[in-house]
């Protein structure tokens, strides 16, 4: 396979994995879909800036562009996922003598989904002691036919609004997330939102992480280098 074939596989399997058409991803970007269409069939090549456009485009660091995490080149259709109750792809506890709001999703969210959480977590928060909060959230379980999906574009956005919202009621922040490429995600987000300063993004390789039983007073007493 040619360095140009490979790169247009990797260009499309990421606009697959997050949720972009072809059409999608030109209007964002400015680029002609005609031409996204020949760098990922390995027809054209492309340059530096353009490929900072498109790594900017699709929210990933160009570092993670060339990292050796591969997915399959198939679409992952969330319109069933979304079938699924509510309360299967999204839960969330607080204890309060820990100052800990924990939560999971276990799937896809919607944006009306995304207003009623953002509604029940601003109101866990203020229960709780100003700038002592911390956030447990675990997405290590947001998975369609055994593939890692991340959060899609318009749900990214309200995502970051609520960190921004969280940003001076919190301590610590840990995130466990399912890929290098949520962990790349995440950690982007994060950095825009300011929650980057108290954040912690977390991935281990392997199956026995997506479902190991974690302690969250251990979790957030751990360092950054701890974890791959």
């Amino acid at each position: 396979m040619s360095v140009l074939d490979d790169f247009g596989l990797r260009l499309k399997e990421l606009r697959l994995r997050l949720q972009m058409s072809q059409d999608m991803l030109a209007v964002r970007s400015g680029l002609d879909r005609t031409y996204i269409g020949g760098v990922e069939r390995g027809e054209r090549n492309i340059s530096l800036k353009n490929i900072e456009l498109l790594c900017n485009t699709l929210d990933i660091d160009i570092s993670y562009f060339f990292d050796h995490e591969r997915f399959s080149l198939h679409s992952t259709h969330l319109k069933n996922e979304l079938g699924r109750p509510f309360a299967e792809r999204f839960n969330y506890r607080v204890t309060p003598e820990d100052h800990l709001i924990a939560w999971q999703v276990n799937g896809p969210i919607s944006l009306d989904e995304i207003n009623r959480i953002t509604a029940d977590l601003k109101s866990a928060c203020l229960q709780l002691a100003p700038g002592k909060v911390k956030l447990l959230i675990d997405n290590r379980n947001m998975m369609v036919r055994g593939q890692p999906i991340v959060f899609q574009h318009e749900v990214t956005e309200r995502w970051e609004e609520l960190q921004r919202w969280f940003l001076p009621h919190c301590e610590q922040v840990v995130v466990l997330c399912n890929s290098k490429l949520m962990q790349n995600q995440m950690n982007r987000m994060a950095g825009r939102s300011g929650l980057i300063a108290v954040q912690k993004c977390l991935f281990v390789q392997g199956e026995a992480w997506l479902s190991e039983e974690l302690d969250p007073r251990s979790l957030f007493g751990q360092q950054q280098h701890d974890f791959a």
